[in-house]
Parts: structure tokens; C-alpha cells; sequence
């Protein structure tokens, strides 16, 4: 019952039900894909690289680098996601941060898991909920032990009243520390969206 309430402040934006479930060092791991491990912004005709994901093991981007082309596309507002799999070479025109020269960097995917502590959890949580307009949850599944519960279930909401709907399913491992009956870690599972991502 407790992990059912946690589920349903977390997708409700109820902030305090949630701090007063997660323990100091809550880590939240999202569901891990094949990618470059970046984030970007597009900005004056390139993507502007604002981090790199967890310090990951991304060795040829940094942090205010632009990207001009991928794989001899030059990019878009809407640049499509990148897909391929794990090692795959990618070959980007980019220009490094506070240097004009375009230089060609050829880099493969990697694979990365976005992490956050407790404070970016509960900012993301809130930014959330207050995009939809009504949600609905449906537990699929739910296997509980004594450190930790398995969780299936089905999300599903519209932005606005009488809007589209929109859909997911998510997989999730909630950790509880023994001693508090606090959730110190959540782990997203990989799926099978992301195993077909790596498909062209």
C-alpha cells in the first residue's frame, strides 16, 4: 500500500508525500538507452551541447560544444534521435566551446543511464504533473519482498480536458532501506523500445 501511495504523489506532483518517503541519498535511475550520453539545446543553427549525462564515458564532447551535422545532416529543431547500436561510429561536424574552426569528430554510441538525487527528482516530479491536466494509473503488477518491490504498471493522461491521450508502460525496481522503511534508490528498466532503437 505504501508503494501504491508513493506511485500516486509521485504522478500527483505531491512533493511532501514524496520527500517523506525517500531517504537523504534517493537516487532515481532512468531507463538506460544507446546514445552519445548528451544533452542538447538547439540554438542559432546547431545543437548546443548542455551536459554530458553523469560524467559519462563520453570522452570527445564537452559541455558548450555545438554540433552542426550528424552523419552528413546538417541539424534541426527537429533533428531526428539518433539510433544505432552499441559502438556504432557517428560522424559529427562540430565546433568546440569558444573556438569557431568546425572540426569533423567521429564518436561511437554509448551506453548511458541519466541519474538524480532527490532534489532533481523532486523538480522534474513537479515539472511533470503540472503539464498534465488528468492522469490515470493502473497497476499491472507488483511484486513486493522486504528490501525492495517490482512494479509494472500503466500510465496514461491528457494535457488538456478532452485532449489526446497519451500512453506508457514502465517497469520499475524500488529499493527500500530496512532500517527507516524509506525508498533510497529507483531503477527504470530497459525495454523494448529501447532494444528496437538500435535498430535503423
Amino acid at each position: 500500500s505504501e508503494i501504491l501511495e508513493f506511485i500516486d504523489a509521485r504522478y500527483g506532483g505531491d512533493d511532501s508525500t514524496v520527500y517523506s518517503m525517500i531517504t537523504e541519498n534517493f537516487q532515481f535511475f532512468h531507463t538506460p538507452y544507446i546514445g552519445l550520453g548528451i544533452f542538447t539545446t538547439y540554438q542559432n543553427g546547431s545543437l548546443l551541447i548542455t551536459e554530458i549525462v553523469n560524467d559519462s564515458v563520453q570522452i570527445h564532447l564537452k559541455t558548450g560544444d555545438k554540433i552542426h551535422e550528424i552523419n552528413g545532416e546538417v541539424v534541426s529543431r527537429n533533428s531526428p534521435t539518433i539510433l544505432g547500436k552499441l559502438g556504432e561510429i557517428q560522424k559529427l561536424i562540430v565546433t568546440k566551446s569558444g573556438d569557431s574552426t568546425f572540426k569533423e569528430i567521429l564518436t561511437p554510441l554509448i551506453q548511458v543511464q541519466h541519474s538524480q538525487n532527490d532534489f532533481f527528482f523532486l523538480l522534474d516530479m513537479d515539472v511533470y504533473s503540472n503539464t498534465w491536466h488528468d492522469y490515470h494509473i493502473d497497476i499491472l503488477e507488483i511484486v513486493s519482498e522486504k528490501d525492495k518491490a517490482s512494479v509494472y504498471y500503466h500510465w496514461e493522461g491528457a494535457k488538456t480536458e478532452g485532449g489526446n491521450v497519451f500512453h506508457f508502460n514502465a517497469m520499475e525496481i524500488i529499493y527500500i532501506e530496512k532500517k527507516t522503511d524509506l525508498i533510497y534508490k529507483i531503477e527504470s528498466l530497459w525495454s523494448e523500445k529501447q532494444f528496437r532503437d538500435q535498430f535503423k
